[in-house]
């Protein structure tokens, strides 16, 4: 897009998200972090760009939660000055494919998938998907020296790259990966010390339902979401998570945590009393919301509304926000932000990894 001039009125970001389909749970949350982002911007004058300031405004446009919807909703938005990414890896690489043929930026806040973080003009604020599990076993490798390891992976991209982060961090932590099979073929008494599961968030909670014995490890990445302990007996479950509202960061890049956490509340109130299992501010949330602040910040930097400069300016960032570190490998995928893990007991899920953050110590 040519760049913008002061005539040209508001600087639009846009956003396909997940309104309605298999992800509108995820979906609706990440919209409202969007929303508010680009409000609590708007509210504090706006966004200084090359001398000038410029007032902001969110558009969202439903994908229904499929690759069509994403392609479809993208080409409405196409004219935005600013691409925010959908919810879902899948949807996120048919984004990021979008966004290649047009030579845009898509500011990447739902696809950990390392295949979709590395096509050319993605820039992600999450970690990528093959870190999840290492921080998992990271976190229980003195408790459970030389376990073995038993991975319930979803299919596509996710999946695979779950399960190759799992296979490596077991390895290097002296561990046996046994098998990563889909989550129907997981015994109801898997005979393993460690479970992990990754699928979609239906998948994980059927198959935890359905388990009569639970090894001494089990984990989830759909037991990241609040949502969870509402769907299933979540007592002593794992998950990696991208982000936690306990986890207080210190940003040299937008505003403090505190604020964001209380501008998020303010958003999801409607969801949140109109779906008692709807949870409370989730990742998928703040992820949203940290997508924008990156994205202005890299505009303030660049001091141009032009994607390559944008781009460039992405590449070269590091900064800590309060979602956590940022900062791009070579690869294109986030090298810097850290997975954390949390542990669902009486009183919800609480930080137990890594020690510098925990609120309570690893409970097996």
């Amino acid at each position: 897009m040519a760049e913008r001039s002061t005539a040209d009125g508001p600087l639009i970001l846009a956003a396909p998200m997940s309104l309605t389909g298999r992800y509108a749970h995820q979906g609706r949350q990440a919209a409202a972090g969007f929303q508010q982002a680009v409000e609590d911007v708007a509210h504090g004058g706006g966004v200084r760009v090359g001398g000038r300031t410029l007032m902001t405004e969110a558009v969202v446009f439903d994908d229904c939660s499929t690759r069509a919807g994403v392609r479809h909703a993208l080409d409405v938005l196409a004219r935005a000055d600013l691409v925010i990414g959908p919810y879902g890896s899948d949807l996120v690489a048919e984004a990021g494919r979008w966004a290649q043929e047009r030579d845009r930026v898509l500011w990447n806040h739902g696809g950990s998938a390392d295949d979709a973080q590395r096509l050319p003009g993605v820039v992600s604020m999450p970690a990528p998907a093959s870190r999840y599990f290492g921080a998992v076993l990271d976190a229980v490798a003195d408790q459970m020296p030389g376990g073995r390891v038993l991975v319930a992976a979803g299919r596509g991209a996710f999946g695979r790259s779950i399960a190759s982060g799992a296979r490596e961090a077991a390895g290097r932590l002296g561990m046996r990966m046994l098998a990563a099979i889909p989550h129907n073929e997981v015994p109801d008494e898997p005979d393993t010390e460690v479970l992990l599961a990754a699928g979609s968030f239906a998948e994980d909670v059927a198959l935890f339902r359905r388990l009569r014995r639970r090894p001494a490890v089990v984990a989830a990445v759909g037991a990241g979401l609040g949502a969870f302990a509402d769907s299933v007996s979540a007592e002593g479950v794992l998950a990696p998570s991208q982000w936690e509202p306990t986890a207080h960061f210190h940003p040299d890049a937008g505003p403090r945590p505190a604020d964001v956490l209380r501008s998020l509340r303010a958003q999801l109130t409607p969801f949140l009393q109109a779906r008692r299992s709807f949870g409370g501010v989730d990742y998928p949330a703040a992820q949203a919301y940290t997508a924008v602040l990156i994205a202005l910040q890299c505009l303030q930097e660049a001091g141009v509304v032009e994607d390559a400069a944008l781009r460039v300016t992405a590449d070269q960032l590091h900064c800590t926000t309060f979602f956590g570190r940022f900062g791009l490998g070579p690869d294109g995928r986030q090298a810097d932000h850290a997975v954390l893990v949390v542990q669902w007991g009486a009183q919800g899920k609480r930080l137990v990894w890594p020690s510098s953050l925990a609120q309570i110590p690893l409970a097996l």
